[in-house]
């Protein structure tokens, strides 16, 4: 644990002391800036571009689509040959969802997208090995999918969910930002889970809540009612607490309006002397 965050550290500090060449807009002298450049803007309900082409790790050329109309899907922006933060948050999705009782294959989709137009499907086919290795559920094969594609395929779909990266050529390494996004199975950005570890149970509502509770359970409905995502931190937060407390507070209210009614009361008849 302390190893991760130690990295994740160092890319932050690296993020902030590299001269990055430009892939976006550029900064006042013609540097650009990180703090500007580097972001995961939240773009809920906006449509993915479906008709993209990309190439799969077997070579293969695929649509974005194909991925797309029966199951949500998990898409992860990165690249295989990162140092750093790209390995860490595909091993927190997977952390993740070993916590998940869904399934990828059976229940929902993850696409994994190279920002990085000169990898190669050998370097996907690679890391998709070591992914399903890890993940270690039957059936995953068919429901884990690691693209690579042209650079307009790439930024048509980074601009689409907001992911904004730069390129420094001189060391051949992209600065970017690290989360997931959730899709609809028509391709609308559902939830965004920042970060490099992600919460089980925020990950499994936002796969509910994005299939329209064609998967899930009882439980997952009832959650959802208790539940609501927040798009500031990217997670759920509970809502009983609160209505318990709201009720708590109108309770004590009432009972003290009630006193008070009682004690303005004028008292009854006065017993006649005998």
């Amino acid at each position: 644990m302390n190893l991760r965050r130690s990295l994740v550290l160092s890319g932050l500090i690296m993020l902030l002391t590299l001269t990055l060449a430009p892939s976006g807009a550029l900064a006042q002298g013609g540097k650009p800036d990180p703090l500007h450049d580097v972001s995961f803007d939240q773009r809920l309900d906006a449509q993915v571009p479906l008709d993209l082409t990309f190439v799969d790790e077997q070579g293969r050329t695929v649509q974005l689509g194909d991925y797309f109309g029966a199951k949500p899907v998990i898409l992860q922006l990165s690249y295989y040959e990162c140092p750093m933060l790209c390995s860490l948050v595909r091993k927190g999705m997977v952390d993740a969802l070993q916590d998940v009782t869904l399934n990828a294959g059976a229940d929902f989709q993850v696409v994994n997208v190279s920002i990085d137009p000169q990898e190669t499907p050998m370097m996907a086919a690679n890391v998709k090995a070591a992914t399903l290795s890890t993940y270690g559920r039957d059936g995953a094969a068919d429901g884990m999918h690691f693209l690579t594609g042209t650079q307009d395929s790439i930024d048509r779909l980074a601009d689409a969910v907001g992911f904004h990266y730069v390129y420094d050529e001189t060391i051949d390494q992209y600065a970017h930002a690290a989360g997931l996004v959730v899709l609809t199975p028509k391709g609308l950005i559902s939830r965004y889970f920042f970060g490099v570890e992600f919460n089980p149970s925020d990950l499994r509502l936002g796969l509910v809540e994005s299939s329209d509770n064609k998967i899930g359970g009882l439980t997952d409905q009832l959650l959802l009612l208790c539940y609501h995502y927040d798009p500031t931190t990217g997670s759920y937060t509970g809502l009983v607490m609160t209505i318990i407390r709201v009720a708590g507070v109108l309770t004590v209210l009432g009972i003290i309006g009630m006193i008070v009614m009682l004690a303005r009361k004028p008292g009854g008849p006065t017993p006649q002397a005998g």
